[in-house]
């Protein structure tokens, strides 16, 4: 009975240790900015395996870390960028061989209190949120399943370390797309490199929402050397040796609709009317030698007074 009732003791030791296997996956805090996100991976042939991360449990997912060795049964990543009191989303994307691919669900990390519940912790000592933390499990990072002599407990953190810090959601170009969460000090950083090293602009939409809008500079029109406007309003296409080459010219209104065409001329020089383009304003053209797109340009049709 003894030997009976010790070898069910040690099934549920390791039991209750053991890591679920993909597309199941492991996502513990280990830290007020640390959390680690472990796995077993049942699958030799997996080629390639990445951790995404997201603010949100279903889009906006980002790789932040890709296996070199995909196709170790045991492995881990520890992301030192976590918030605590940021709902953080994490899942697995891996693929084997012959292009079969998988997501994992996504899940947030956890302080672990179905661990905390089997090793024997009281009930009370599981709540966190009213102790602040007090007692919190950490394991470290060459845990074994073998051992419990590396679970240690910490003290209460410091008041400055509290999760109750400044946090910052920066969004790129528009609110749709979310970049990153910074806590006030890397924020700080991240805005004087904006505001010294780049022509962009934060917009504060909220105490703590900022859109990012990257600086875009107004592309500056340089009229052609092969087809523009004289002086007098004539359009002149000027080739480099057309007798040798074949050239072909299209013409464009503002919307996209082809006008006409200009194909395989033989002369070097054309002087086109302007009633050939109907209206006034801007026209667009596309040169082409020897069945090359050669230019892509536009010019300017000024009506008669």
């Amino acid at each position: 009975m003894k030997k009976i009732f010790f070898t069910l003791l040690l099934f549920i030791f390791f039991k209750c240790f053991a890591q679920d296997t993909l597309p199941k996956f492991t996502a513990i805090i280990l830290d007020e900015d640390k959390a680690r996100i472990s796995w077993s991976n049942p699958y030799e042939n997996c080629v390639q395996l990445s951790v995404q991360r997201s603010y949100d449990s279903l889009n906006f997912f980002q790789t932040i870390f890709s296996s070199l060795s995909p196709e170790l049964p045991q492995n881990g990543f520890v992301d030192k960028n976590y918030f605590v009191g940021i709902k953080i989303y994490y899942r697995i994307f891996y693929v084997l061989e012959g292009g079969n691919f998988y997501f994992s669900l996504s899940k947030q990390a956890s302080r672990n209190s179905d661990f905390l519940y089997k090793i024997g912790l009281k009930t009370e000592e599981k709540q966190f949120p009213k102790k602040q933390l007090l007692n919190t499990l950490r394991i470290s990072e060459n845990y074994s399943s073998s051992t419990i002599t590396d679970i240690q407990f910490i003290d209460k953190p410091k008041p400055n370390s509290l999760p109750n810090k400044k946090i910052f959601t920066i969004y790129k170009s528009s609110i749709d797309l979310l970049y990153n969460v910074l806590d006030e000090l890397k924020f700080n950083k991240f805005k004087d490199s904006i505001a010294y090293k780049t022509k962009d602009t934060l917009y504060l939409m909220d105490n703590e929402i900022v859109v990012w809008k990257p600086f875009v500079p107004i592309p500056l029109w340089k009229p052609s050397l092969n087809i523009f406007t004289t002086i007098k309003g004539y359009l002149l296409v000027q080739l480099n040796n057309a007798a040798t080459h074949k050239y072909k010219v299209v013409f464009y209104e503002q919307d996209g609709k082809e006008l006409f065409a200009i194909k395989n001329p033989k002369q070097d020089k054309l002087m086109l009317e302007k009633s050939n383009f109907l209206h006034e304003g801007w026209f667009y053209f596309e040169l082409f030698e020897d069945d090359k797109l050669k230019e892509k340009n536009k010019f300017f049709i000024e009506r008669d007074f």
